[in-house]
């Protein structure tokens, strides 16, 4: 949704009445939304799954989940689950990542291919990785065709990341516009979800695994906004 135009820009509405936003920060992914902590939640949510998004560990069987989730109470809760996710599905989604939280990756125009290339590590708890679509941190997204992705698999000592860099094409003069503000914008992909993945990962000698929970999704337009006023230096 646009919101008219602030010095010559269209305005993207990223207001928390009218959007649930992913974030990236410098080592995690922060959501912004009343209701929703994680994805962990909000895949719960998409499942009206009570225990889980209330994190009700003391039922801890399937006929104890069971019980409550027939009482008075557990069907109080699912009513508000409801309704949170009746008011969720109403709001655009945007995954927003800032150019300056790249960790000194790649970001800049490219004469030879005429894109504008972002790149970023993807650790592998959250690379999820899906034929024709983009990967973001703990998020695939299928985008634009338009716009390509490399993928570089680095292997640590004990675990393995990816350099992943999607190329955006566009104008010489958009691309200009955007190198000379580039500490102050971001990347913001709308997206729609489509479903859940998961990541596993070995965490000692004892076969202990971490899972991590992915969003697949797919976008119908990616923006390119100033991460403080929301105007759009470009879209597509």
């Amino acid at each position: 949704m646009l919101l008219g135009k602030a010095q010559e820009r269209a305005v993207l509405d990223l207001s928390n009445n009218s959007s649930c936003r992913f974030e990236v920060t410098y080592n995690d992914l922060k959501t912004i939304y009343i209701g929703i902590r994680s994805i962990d939640q909000l895949r719960d949510l998409y499942n009206m799954d009570v225990c889980g998004y209330y994190n009700l560990t003391q039922y801890d069987t399937e006929l104890k989940r069971k019980t409550f989730i027939n009482s008075e109470d557990g069907k109080a809760l699912l009513e508000t689950m409801k309704n949170v996710k009746a008011n969720l599905g109403a709001k655009s989604h945007y995954y927003i990542f800032p150019f300056s939280a790249n960790m000194g990756w790649e970001k800049a125009y490219n004469l030879k291919t005429k894109t504008f290339d972002f790149g970023y590590i993807v650790d592998e708890t959250g690379f999820l990785p899906v034929s024709g679509y983009l990967n973001f941190p703990k998020f695939a997204i299928k985008c634009s065709p338009k716009i390509r992705q490399t993928v570089q698999k680095r292997q640590n000592t004990d675990r393995t990341a990816y350099l992943t860099t999607i190329k955006i094409p566009m104008s010489e003069s958009d691309a200009l516009a955007i190198e000379e503000h580039i500490d102050n914008l971001a990347l913001a992909v709308q997206f729609t979800i489509q479903g859940w993945g998961e990541t596993k990962r070995k965490i000692n000698l004892f076969d202990v695994v971490l899972a991590t929970t992915c969003i697949r999704a797919v976008s119908p337009k990616i923006y390119i906004i100033d991460k403080n006023t929301n105007e759009i230096y470009f879209e597509l």
